[in-house]
């Protein structure tokens, strides 16, 4: 049980492991790209990377509603910040993926609009009781 409890320390500090695992979200789109559907493949890529863009964008704005527009304690802004960080991962790639879909021709499957907000909001709410 040790041991166990080593490698997964060395795992947590390894550096080549969060490249690894994000691998195939950049592999998968230049093999498309390489098979001539420039445009889809331009899609793929814009669709995976506004996952992170939405982390980041959705964490920065509810770290700035909660400190200049609701003047909350910093408890509360982190926790608002996870829960729009978890708004923006969950809603962005919706807007992304519809665009990529109308112009780029990518065919990414996805439900509607409406739904992918209504679960974007839940698991907003859900982030910020949470944490």
């Amino acid at each position: 049980m040790i041991m166990l409890i080593e490698v997964f320390k060395k795992i947590e500090k390894s550096k080549w492991l969060p490249w690894v695992g994000t691998a195939p979200f950049f592999i998968i789109p230049i093999v498309v790209i390489f098979r001539g559907e420039v445009a889809r493949g331009v899609g793929f890529l814009a669709f995976f990377a506004s996952m992170w863009v939405g982390i980041i964008l959705g964490g920065k704005l509810g770290l700035i509603i909660s400190t200049h527009l609701l003047k909350t304690s910093e408890d509360v802004g982190k926790r608002l910040g996870a829960a729009f960080g978890a708004f923006g991962f969950l809603f962005l790639p919706v807007l992304v993926g519809s665009f990529a879909n109308a112009n780029l021709g990518a065919e990414i499957a996805m439900h509607s609009t409406g739904a992918h907000f209504l679960w974007a909001c839940i698991g907003a709410v859900i982030f910020f009781f949470l944490l």
